[in-house]
């Protein structure tokens, strides 16, 4: 099973694999954007730096690049999620972050996607930026943050119709009630699926 999983910057895709690797070690996490990371770094950006300033024609080249590694990665393990983004938000507009190629190479069985109030997602910003240093290329207002998550939703559905493969959201619009409440119901219905 080859899942690629997908969220707004902030959207806590690495807390949530952190908790599903606690419980199915055997599920091969493989983060895309550590891969870009490399690229970057020899161009002397941070991640975040290069992923709004390489150009779009460059990014293409990069993108084919990493993606033919992840293949290879993920062909050594039977169970593997794929940690990446949807789109990038860059000058020229908004890159997708499941192209075409990018989907023939990987052959996702599904694609999920994680949805939380606007809301929430400015508030991780904040605190990744505040405590991390970690100034993201997103949105900061609410009305951005909707904007992208009608991008990511676009972008979903074109690549799992390219592909022929299932979209599972992942969403919690409601306040939690304990905490790390939506952590756990997504790491339960993510883990459904590799059942």
């Amino acid at each position: 099973m080859l899942a690629v999983l997908v969220g707004l910057k902030g959207s806590g895709k690495t807390t949530l694999m952190k908790k599903v690797k606690k419980l199915r070690p055997d599920i091969k996490h493989i983060v895309a954007g550590d891969y870009f990371a490399e690229y970057y770094k020899k161009k002397g950006l941070k991640r975040d730096e290069g992923d709004k300033n390489v150009e779009s024609s460059e990014h293409f080249r990069i993108h084919k690049e990493v993606f033919k590694k992840l293949r290879e990665e993920a062909d050594k393990h039977d169970n593997v999620i794929v940690d990446t983004h949807c789109f990038l938000t860059k000058k020229e507009g908004f890159y997708p972050g499941l192209p075409w190629f990018a989907l023939k190479e990987l052959e996702p069985d599904t694609l999920i996607a994680l949805e939380f109030r606007p809301e929430d997602i400015l508030q991780r910003r904040k605190k990744d930026e505040k405590e991390l240093g970690r100034k993201r290329s997103a949105a900061s207002s609410i009305e951005g943050v909707k904007l992208e998550y009608e991008i990511q939703r676009n972008f979903l559905c074109a690549a799992a119709g390219m592909v022929g493969c299932t979209v599972k959201l992942l969403r919690r619009m409601e306040p939690e009630s304990y905490d790390f409440e939506h952590l756990d119901k997504n790491s339960e219905e993510l883990l459904e699926l590799f059942d």
